[in-house]
């Protein structure tokens, strides 16, 4: 079994994940953070703007979390046909953005103190003063998405809503899905037809 875990970041499981992301050129060579990268075995150093580094049809599985938002969105509609191309037939996919309409509703008690009850946060001495500020409209992010504007890059990439089968797979990115930033998060599941 194979699944991705695209744009990682510090989110690193063990395998059956694949990590590919950027990070030793993010990370001197003497420092710690670069030691663990190197010690990791699944862990693949690659620009995804450059395409997936695996054949076609070779993967079970994509985890995709909190990363299309960074990209604009041709390099987005790219990527999902990237990740459409390597998934198996029956391959699941789970794409996690940040959730622009959930930001709108609570938008009026966004202030440092409801963090903890509104984005699950502990950094209520941030000096920015909203979470929509730190995290929706974050320096490095090229969009802000709904849930139509997901389903529109998920469909130029050809993905089509479905019901997902359940299976090993979809278990395994349940697992981690549920650990990454889902009070804020709009997550959306596919499969490869």
């Amino acid at each position: 079994m194979r699944i991705l875990n695209l744009a990682c970041s510090a989110y690193r499981p063990p395998e059956p994940f694949i990590n590919i992301d950027i990070l030793k050129s993010q990370f001197p060579e003497t420092t710690i953070e670069r030691a663990k990268i190197d010690a990791e075995r699944n862990y693949i150093e690659h620009d995804l703007t450059k395409g997936i580094p695996f054949e076609d049809k070779s993967c079970d599985g994509i985890f995709l979390s909190h990363f299309v938002e960074h990209l604009d969105v041709q390099q987005a509609v790219a990527l999902i046909k990237e990740c459409k191309r390597v998934l198996i037939t029956g391959g699941v996919m789970v794409v996690s953005v940040p959730n622009a309409t959930y930001f709108r509703e609570v938008y009026p008690r966004d202030k440092n103190e409801n963090w903890p009850e509104l984005f699950e946060v502990t950094d209520v001495n941030n000096p920015i003063p909203t979470f929509m500020e730190a995290a929706l409209f974050f320096e490095e992010h090229k969009q802000v998405l709904t849930e139509d504007s997901l389903w529109c890059i998920l469909t130029m990439g050809g993905f089509d809503e479905t019901e997902i089968p359940n299976s090993q797979v979809k278990k395994i990115l349940q697992d981690s899905i549920s650990d990454n930033r889902n009070k804020f998060s709009l997550i959306k599941w596919v499969v490869k037809k």
